[in-house]
């Protein structure tokens, strides 16, 4: 029932069937996947998406031809996406270490068990917890990683799931232990988390978080 409540009231924050498919695209290339996900850090989804069309029409997307680019270059790509100095210096210097210190060859840290790719791309420059885990997200299920970044963080303490001054990956793992995957087909697992993803940013928001219309209102312990 309330996975269809989910349904219901954040299905109209969907992609489009050509976002989808652009994302899915992004979303199973490692190396594409990491850049976005730079470019998406402190800023809206839109423009990530508007900064990483930007960076794909001008330059090739691959660590060799990003290494060789300069910061400039690619900031100016970038630029719609806001903090595009920042964003393009790490985009630049992951490339750099992904080349020099991993052969240019990041699917195959992926190949490794789970937590040693987990340690070596947080390893990359500009790579943290969250940074990691959306790339591992790219070959692994919900079950096994969720990515936690602020909006997840606050709907999991919010919910009481973790506690309020839980780290990282202990609010993973309460996250991921609390959703009943038995109940829910696989191939809807990462569509839920995206629902809460969704509700966490358009109604548990950090500032007057909108409980009266939360659809998981009955179990969470700040509307008690």
């Amino acid at each position: 029932e309330i996975i269809d409540r989910l349904e219901d009231k954040y299905g109209k924050y969907w992609w489009s069937r050509e976002e989808e498919e652009e994302f899915n695209r992004i979303f199973h290339n490692p190396f594409k996947n990491l850049v976005f996900t730079i470019l998406s850090q402190n800023t809206l989804s839109i423009n990530a998406y508007r900064a990483y069309r930007g960076l794909s029409l001008k330059i090739l997307i691959d660590p060799k031809t990003l290494a060789n680019t300069s910061e400039e270059e690619i900031a100016e790509a970038i630029k719609t996406g806001g903090l595009h100095r920042v964003k393009a210096k790490r985009i630049r210097e992951a490339s750099k270490y992904i080349i020099e210190k991993l052969d240019g060859k990041l699917d195959e840290v992926l190949k490794l068990p789970r937590e040693k790719a987990r340690e070596i791309l947080k390893q990359i420059p500009g790579v943290g917890n969250k940074t990691a885990d959306v790339v591992l997200s790219s070959i692994y299920s919900p079950r096994e990683v969720i990515a936690i970044d602020t909006h997840m963080n606050r709907l999991a303490k919010r919910l009481g799931i973790a506690s309020r001054n839980a780290g990282y990956n202990e609010v993973q793992n309460a996250l991921i232990n609390s959703i009943p995957w038995s109940g829910i087909p696989s191939w809807k697992w990462s569509r839920i988390v995206w629902l809460l993803w969704l509700l966490a940013k358009h109604t548990c928001k950090a500032r007057k978080p909108k409980c009266n219309e939360c659809v998981l209102n009955i179990i969470c312990s700040k509307a008690i």
